[in-house]
């Protein structure tokens, strides 16, 4: 039993882990943090798809680049401000805080107590990199659930300007009731991983799809699968470019670094997270820019660094706990590290941002940050899918709901995991044994650990606010 990790090197295609990780490697980490409850008020009785009661709100670098943006994004703060009757407000945010920092901006400014609760704004817009906007600005916002955080991170200031007239476009000419197509496309690279990722993530999904577009109850006009061959490039771009409301399923590998380390932080930050497609063919954000891709839909994006590359791997440190046992091969741990920020700062992937300024490309992008694991969505000890959680973001999404009340549908399951993993800690803390723990439990305890952890790095790329398809 292994853990398999979507993740294959720049240059050669090989899997950086061929034959994955076996439960071991997880099964004594330690405990993480808890995700908190909700300590901000929030308007949580109030329907979150209404902008009225929700509120919308961008955040910026306060820095001269920051401003520029700030402008750029104009015309989206008006059309958000029409539609929640109030006028957006928008926060430059020194760049780089910490989690301290963040906090402190979330409680005394986003969403200070001294103001009423109808004035929070539980949809934010963070207009800027993770070197500007930090990551733990990010998480701050999102972890109790009680924000819709999307994220631009444009290298050019013209792409955000592109990317507001194809909202503002598509929110135009959006008519209610017409349905979006589901289209599910898994990379068969010939590696274990994504041989194992078609069988248990995207097979399973697919058919609980079925089956509830059977019932009425995912509002699909149409449901297509396929299974991409190796080097299938051609195939992925000709389904992706028809010009019809479309939602995007896609499992391969993403790229991490060549066997030999990057040759640059630029080619790194180039390269890093596009789709591996097999047989030396890749998806790069230069190809995303110059044709249909997705017009007007959303991509859900599965594969590693997806959505962008943080300092340290949230695994990184149990992985060196594991090779210094002397349990795995030191590769894996050298593999892992040559795939961190070359110039120490965390970074936005380029391909799914290429994709977000193409005028005929999609509207969001929901997409991992860290390295990609399959088993989120399926239960090693007992062979059980959890595909329920995918189908769930997808339904949300096919039934007009935005994109970040559609990917709260996911993030929701880490509060759960997180419950079970601390009454595991909790039971090593009373028990009177020190005793090894059985052996079924510490691999329940390593499923747990894998699934909170991958669960909570999804994030979206795009405006939280935007939509699939306008519901009737």
């Amino acid at each position: 039993m292994t853990f398999q990790l979507l993740l294959a090197h720049s240059g050669s295609g090989r899997p950086v882990l061929e034959e994955g990780l076996p439960w071991e490697a997880f099964a004594d980490a330690l405990a993480p943090a808890p995700v908190p409850i909700p300590s901000h008020l929030h308007n949580f009785a109030g329907p979150p798809d209404q902008l009225r009661e929700q509120r919308w709100a961008l955040l910026v670098p306060d820095t001269p680049r920051g401003r520029a943006v700030e402008v750029r994004l104009a015309r989206l703060c008006e059309l958000r401000s029409q539609e929640q009757g109030a006028p957006v407000e928008t926060y430059r945010v020194p760049p780089g805080m910490d989690a301290v920092q963040a906090d402190d901006f979330r409680v005394r400014t986003l969403h200070a107590w001294s103001r009423p609760e109808r004035d929070h704004a539980r949809y934010v817009l963070l207009a800027g990199g993770l070197d500007e906007l930090s990551l733990e600005l990010h998480t701050s916002l999102v972890e109790d659930g009680g924000c819709f955080v999307g994220r631009l991170a444009f290298d050019e200031e013209a792409d955000y300007s592109s990317y507001v007239e194809k909202v503002l476009a598509h929110t135009c000419v959006s008519e209610p009731h017409q349905r979006a197509r589901a289209v599910f496309l898994a990379v068969n690279d010939m590696s274990l991983a994504t041989r194992m990722g078609q069988r248990n993530l995207v097979a399973p999904t697919v058919e609980r799809c079925r089956e509830e577009h059977g019932q009425n109850h995912f509002p699909a006009s149409e449901l297509l699968e396929e299974t991409l061959p190796e080097g299938g490039l051609e195939r992925l771009l000709e389904v992706a470019g028809a010009a019809v409301p479309s939602l995007l399923f896609t499992m391969s590998h993403g790229l991490g670094a060549p066997e030999g380390g990057w040759s640059s932080a630029l080619a790194q930050r180039q390269g890093q997270g596009n789709m591996y497609m097999g047989g030396g063919v890749v998806l790069t954000p230069e190809e995303l820019r110059r044709r249909p891709f997705l017009p007007g839909g959303v991509w859900f994006y599965f594969a590693c660094f997806g959505a962008g590359t943080p300092l340290q791997s949230v695994y990184e440190p149990w992985m060196k706990q594991f090779v210094e046992s002397g349990k795995a091969s030191p590769r894996i741990l050298e593999s892992i590290r040559r795939s961190r920020p070359q110039d120490g700062r965390s970074f936005s992937a380029a391909l799914p941002q290429a994709a977000l300024a193409n005028p005929e490309g999609p509207l969001a992008v929901i997409a991992h940050l860290d390295m990609a694991w399959i088993h989120a969505f399926h239960d090693v000890l007992t062979g059980q899918s959890h595909a329920y959680r995918l189908e769930s973001v997808m339904t949300k999404l096919l039934q007009g709901y935005r994109a970040g009340v559609s990917l709260q549908m996911l993030l929701r399951h880490a509060g759960q995991l997180d419950a079970q993993l601390s009454r595991h800690y909790q039971q090593d803390a009373v028990k009177p044994s020190k005793d090894p723990l059985p052996l079924d439990v510490r691999i329940e305890r390593a499923r747990l650990w894998m699934e909170r952890h991958d669960v909570t790095r999804y994030v979206l790329l795009g405006d939280p606010a935007v939509r699939l398809v306008t519901p009737g």
